[in-house]
């Protein structure tokens, strides 16, 4: 039987910015849409979940199963021992990607997270070379690939599926990289992308370069100063789009043409999801075990120019004489099944509440 009261620790010790989660995840509820983040997991429970800050003292009997993300910072790691320790509740860790996690590791705090780890109820990942990357953290297996949140049905009605942006000049609308990382562990090399981008274009007749308009998003301060600091848009129609809600967000998605979103790290997917569940035509980078499912025709490694101005000059090409080449469309069947909310909770429910 799923459980009734479900906790979820932010990892956050900030009053402020704890709220600020519990805020945010309502305002893509009033959007719309739930956003299938990390704190979305419970919905395949059938219930709500109760945000818990670092630290807080919790009762006995006050949750009958907590969920919680692994950031290894020392207030949460202590935190987190205390939960396991007592496992009443039991606690479900739900580890990100290496990336972020390893450059915080010391020696004590590795210890930390092995302890954690290992005593936790259970360990949930969203993909395979996660579960490979934590096992091997701990030496154990332990760590066990979940079904995401993602809602087909959902996204399709929240987006209304359009062809495409109801646009009479012609002009070509690309979502380009969702969002654009000028440095940090999440850096994906925008000046790379561009390179091939201009390279891929640059043999084609002005009026048909002239039809394209690429949009763009920054989530971080630092980015949008290097976007405009650096001049990222010069050579190419490139709109910065201000940062939009879940719901809105997936409505502009459902107006372009195509996506190209070329990232980095061992990130989840969720932006190809988006786009296969709404039919776009992109091309995806092959970090991502999501992005190879839903493109198999339509991934490249990030940092191989040559590759990318190839897939690049294909696509645009496709978009510009009316119809992209069925390589860059997404496998409907894998959106479909990934995105059957139904049937991947109760694969959720018997993994976590297994004997």
């Amino acid at each position: 039987m799923a459980p009734s009261r479900v906790g979820f620790v932010t990892g956050i010790e900030s009053v402020w910015r704890h709220h600020l989660v519990a805020v945010k995840q309502g305002v893509h509820h009033l959007s719309g849409g739930v956003t299938p983040d990390v704190y979305a997991l419970p919905r395949f429970l059938g219930e709500s979940r109760t945000f818990i800050r670092t630290g807080k003292s919790i009762d006995r009997g006050a949750f009958d199963l907590i969920f919680s993300e692994l950031n290894a910072g020392d207030h949460q790691l202590a935190y987190l021992e205390s939960l396991v320790a007592a496992q009443s509740p039991p606690v479900a860790i739900l580890p990100g990607p290496p990336e972020i996690l390893a450059p915080r590791l010391s020696h004590a705090r590795l210890r930390a997270v092995q302890q954690i780890l290992r005593g936790a109820h259970r360990v949930l990942v969203y993909a395979p070379e996660l579960a490979r990357f934590y096992d091997g953290l701990i030496g154990e297996p332990r760590a066990q690939v979940v079904p995401w949140p993602f809602d087909y049905a959902a996204v399709r009605e929240l987006g209304g599926a359009p062809a495409g942006r109801p646009d009479r000049t012609g002009a070509i609308h690309v979502l380009l990289n969702v969002p654009l990382r000028f440095g940090g562990v999440a850096q994906n090399y925008p000046f790379v992308l561009k390179a091939a981008l201009l390279d891929a274009i640059a043999s084609m007749p002005a009026a048909d370069r002239e039809r394209l308009h690429f949009h763009t998003f920054v989530y971080e301060d630092s980015d949008r100063d290097a976007f405009e600091r650096r001049r990222f848009a010069e050579g190419l129609s490139i709109v910065l789009e201000a940062r939009r809600p879940y719901g809105a967000f997936v409505r502009f998605l459902a107006t372009c043409d195509a996506v190209v979103n070329i990232t980095a790290s061992s990130v989840l997917g969720r932006v190809t999801y988006l786009s296969a569940a709404l039919g776009k035509p992109g091309l995806f980078s092959a970090n991502a075990h999501l992005n190879t499912e839903l493109y198999p025709s339509a991934t490249v490694p990030l940092l191989q120019p040559e590759t990318l101005r190839h897939a690049l000059g294909n696509l645009i090409r496709g978009l510009v004489a009316g119809e992209a080449p069925p390589a860059f469309m997404p496998d409907e069947a894998a959106a479909r099944r990934i995105g059957d909310f139904a049937a991947n909770a109760a694969i959720f429910r018997r993994i976590v509440f297994e004997s």
